[in-house]
């Protein structure tokens, strides 16, 4: 039964059907860290358009949708999901 196993996983990595752990751990790493610093650069990029739209305080909006976006990354980096 062992053999078997061994061979169906042998298998397996010929056909490219399996991926190196830490390979896919430090990619999914790398896009995250991607994703949050987009989002840490969106407040900068947009708050002067939105306000101009919603005739209110660039500075102001700027303030608020960065302590927004910093308060659901926090909460976001919370979550502890498993590679297992």
């Amino acid at each position: 039964m062992l053999k078997a196993q061994l061979h169906k996983i042998e298998l397996a990595q010929r056909k490219g059907e399996l991926v190196d752990r830490a390979q896919a751990v430090s990619h999914v790493f790398k896009l995250a860290r991607t994703e949050r610093d987009a989002w840490l650069n969106w407040p900068a990029r947009i708050s002067a358009q939105m306000a101009a739209r919603l005739n209110v305080d660039a500075h102001a909006l700027h303030v608020a949708l960065d302590a927004a976006v910093r308060e659901h990354l926090q909460e976001l980096g919370e979550l502890r999901p498993s590679v297992d």
